[in-house]
């Protein structure tokens, strides 16, 4: 390919993808990624970029468009640009370029959006995709090419009034673009989750898609024929939903004997619908920004990227999966799905063990299911700020050494999300505020008043006590345990609870 030559998307190929029906279709389906960088200042201006802001609040000269103002680039754009490439394994261009893409939007104040047109910066890169992440088989997704570019504003229309708001015009962008290597709909999603995880990670960007940070178009075609887009994608489940809904209205076409038409589409949440077709696009009439000088990218520079790279997600996720961790595929992945959560689990992993703590997957299992579960039920981001690593190393502590039942931590853990320590406060002096310390089970008036409790709980539940002892029911002991541990608060070791059941049913 000679330098200067349009890239464009080649969407031939194509993957087997059975149907619900009995025979099979060729899906080809690529994927358009727009990811706005997490920089401090615009692309080409010095306005502040943010997504809070009062409307219009953060708008340069240049940003409106007024004439006789010039762009002035913005190092760091560039910089989490070539961090994203070569987290990607691309090849980087030691000289790229500028372009105008034209065409009019009212939120696009100059007419034309500033892009890479001829010559993007980056190209030929690979996500993999593994089974771990959740696809059936292993599939290496090539990208064919990444480039800069600034965003356009926002119009929101309110009784068919148009406001617009110019605060995101000029933010930067990256626009991703992958060959068309994925092989389902499950494996869009899997892809959109991975790069969302990637960027994050790595501070390029923050991955939302409900807030428009990222924003996702897909290419599919079926049996080679008519490539139709999907634009603007604003979930994960919504990429799913929507390849599948438009395979199977090619496929109804074909089938029908009509032919697919290259059309831009939209999706409601149930079908896609016809935005416009391709013979009626826009002719962009693309030229190089004469306001813009080529850019030239040193080998040391691109070195000094590479070197400053955080150890990146695929790395991380083995070496949890891997001894001396060996967390559950499971809780693995909830974990790597959580910004910072990763980091936080080594530290707690690594306080239990300055504390003579080997025990296996403790750390793991109370991060993921007692400490992130009661945040979910409560509605709360994870922060590790607010619930520090060596606080839950403590609790697990002292469930290890009989000080708190585990029903107990997890009323304790409950109270802390929604009342932070401050910084003369021990989770000691909470524990004896609650009144949580575990009641001896040795001690013979706590041994009579289990005993009495067990009793009680058999007599208010006679059908219950009756399908265990017949062993109809055998796990129904269970639900009698919960509800001595209720009556109890659950100061007694559940164990001890069962232990006392089991020797009253089974007399």
């Amino acid at each position: 390919m000679r330098l200067g030559q349009p890239i464009r998307a080649c969407y031939s190929g194509g993957i087997r993808y059975l149907s619900t029906s009995t025979s099979a279709y060729s899906l080809t389906c690529g994927l358009e990624i727009h990811a706005q960088l997490m920089t401090d200042l615009k692309l080409f201006s010095c306005s502040k970029t943010s997504f809070h802001a009062r409307p219009n609040s953060n708008v340069s000269f240049y940003d409106a468009g007024l004439p006789g103002t010039l762009p002035k680039f913005n190092p760091q754009a560039l910089l989490l640009a070539l961090k994203a490439s070569s987290a990607l394994n691309c090849k980087v261009r030691d000289c790229f370029s500028f372009d105008r893409k034209h065409y009019f939007y009212g939120d696009q104040p100059v007419g034309y959006q500033v892009t890479q047109h001829y010559q993007p910066y980056a190209h030929d890169g690979v996500l993999k995709l593994y089974e771990r992440d959740g696809v059936k088989k292993d599939v290496s997704v090539r990208i064919k090419q990444i480039q800069i570019e600034q965003d356009t504003g926002k119009s929101t229309y309110i009784d068919d009034i148009a406001h617009v708001d110019l605060n995101r015009t000029n933010h930067g962008l990256i626009e991703l673009v992958t060959e068309p290597d994925i092989p389902t709909p499950e494996a869009a999603g899997v892809f959109v989750k991975k790069l969302q995880m990637l960027l994050r990670h790595i501070g390029v960007c923050s991955g939302e898609l409900e807030t428009g940070a990222m924003r996702v178009d897909v290419n599919i075609s079926v049996n080679n024929g008519q490539r139709c887009e999907i634009k603007n994608l604003s979930s994960t489940s919504a990429i799913v939903a929507a390849i599948k809904a438009e395979f199977r209205r090619q496929r109804k076409i074909i089938e029908s004997g009509g032919t697919v038409e290259s059309e831009t589409r939209g999706w409601d949440g149930t079908n896609t619908w016809k935005l416009r077709g391709k013979e009626e696009g826009v002719d962009y009439r693309y030229m190089p920004d004469p306001e813009l000088q080529p850019i030239r990218i040193s080998e040391d520079t691109l070195n000094h990227v590479k070197s400053t790279l955080p150890e990146l997600p695929d790395s991380i996720f083995q070496r949890l999966l891997e001894p001396p961790y060996s967390i559950p595929l499971k809780d693995a992945r909830t974990i790597m799905s959580v910004s910072g959560m990763a980091a936080y689990y080594e530290q707690v992993y690594n306080y239990l063990q300055s504390h003579d703590s080997p025990k296996p997957g403790a750390a793991s299992n109370w991060l993921v299911h007692r400490l992130y579960g009661e945040l979910n039920v409560q509605e709360k981001e994870f922060n590790p700020d607010l619930f520090p690593p060596e606080v839950l190393g403590n609790i697990i502590l002292m469930v290890q050494k009989d000080r708190l039942t585990a029903t107990s931590a997890t009323l304790l853990i409950r109270h802390l999300i929604s009342n932070p320590l401050d910084s003369n406060a021990s989770i000691e002096t909470v524990i004896e505020d609650l009144d949580l310390t575990k009641a001896q089970d040795t001690n013979s008036e706590v041994q009579e008043a289990i005993q009495g409790l067990c009793e009680q709980v058999i007599e208010q539940n006679p059908v219950v006590a009756d399908q265990v002892r017949s062993g109809k029911k055998p796990k129904s002991l269970m639900f009698l345990v919960g509800q001595v541990m209720r009556e109890c608060q659950g100061r007694v070791d559940a164990n001890t609870v069962k232990t006392h059941l089991s020797k009253i049913l089974n007399n």
